[in-house]
């Protein structure tokens, strides 16, 4: 998985049960595949959780500003 991008494809694609793996050990393998292929890919998963978190902040922030012109 780790020397050909083939079989990385194969256990990251298809649905965990056509594989057979569960979903800890193919969490574990999609990781490290992604891992050794995208070479950033804790900073942008890290990003990606982050702007997750943030998209609520702002969408209260623009609901309370809004609220200031409704009444």
């Amino acid at each position: 998985m780790l020397e050909s991008k083939d079989v990385a494809a194969v256990i990251f694609h298809p649905p965990s049960f056509i594989v057979g793996f569960n979903a800890e050990t193919r969490s574990k393998l999609c990781y490290d595949t992604m891992e050794r292929w995208v070479s950033d890919v804790h900073k942008r998963m890290t990003d990606s959780i982050a702007l997750g978190e943030f998209i609520p902040k702002v969408n209260k922030a623009i609901r309370q500003h809004l609220q200031q012109f409704i009444k």
